[in-house]
């Protein structure tokens, strides 16, 4: 079958096929509803035509934006295989702050391929998790892929519709955190603006289904995400 316009095409079957995963592979229960907000700061550095550097600040708000309830912060180091793809290696602190601290670190390899069709940048990111969390009873093996669109909406091209979603999966038991399956999806519907060379902020809607086979609740987030992004 020939596709007349992939990202037409992909636009719609990824976020479907996402959704049709997750919604098969979370058990149906009731659901814990709570309203966020999430801003990402990250820093990019070309070190060399090969080497590149990447740092992430990104506080979570919740309990409808009343409490800090998790911090992320990521470093990582990428190498280009060539112009559209690079591997890369990062750490991450991502503390739960409340209701109770939790610690949690993580070592992740990804795989990052960026490329253009016409207008519309494509990223599909895919990158394995090692995760070592407080009191979960061993290292618990994440795998998440995410296909990211954007394209310009004005004549200068400084304005953009951005969509992207992101299916998240365990790989492994542990004995008192995640269990093999079906952990997240998000999806994502806003706008950015290029305001200069170096600086892009980004704002929108996120809808975010996690699984908690733990719990007797699935746990289901509106999301006010902002991220603003820095090349260096």
């Amino acid at each position: 079958m020939k596709i007349k316009n992939p990202c037409k095409w992909l636009t719609v079957t990824v976020p479907c096929l996402a959704l049709t995963l997750s919604t098969q592979a979370a058990p149906v229960r009731a659901d814990d509803v709570d309203t966020q907000q999430w801003t990402l700061f990250t820093v990019q550095k070309e070190f060399s035509p090969r080497w590149r550097g990447y740092f992430e600040v990104q506080p979570r708000f919740g309990a409808n934006i009343s409490n800090l309830e998790r911090v992320l912060v990521r470093p990582a180091i990428g190498y280009r295989l060539n112009s559209k793809l690079s591997v890369w290696q990062g750490y991450g602190w991502t503390p739960l702050i409340s209701p109770e601290f939790e610690d949690e670190h993580r070592l992740f390899q990804q795989l990052l391929y960026e490329d253009t069709l016409g207008e519309t940048a494509l990223t599909n990111r895919t990158r394995l998790e090692e995760r070592i969390i407080e009191g979960a009873g061993g290292t618990a093996m994440r795998l998440r892929n995410m296909i990211r669109l954007s394209r310009p909406i004005s004549k200068d091209k400084k304005w953009a519709v951005v969509g992207y979603d992101e299916l998240f999966w365990n790989l492994n038991d542990t004995d008192r955190g995640p269990v093999s399956g079906f952990d997240q999806n998000r999806a994502f519907l806003g706008v950015s603006r290029q305001v200069n060379s170096k600086l892009r902020v980004e704002t929108g809607y996120q809808f975010v289904l996690i699984n908690t086979p733990r719990t007797s609740e699935n746990r289901r987030l509106n999301v006010w995400l902002v991220g603003v992004a820095l090349k260096l």
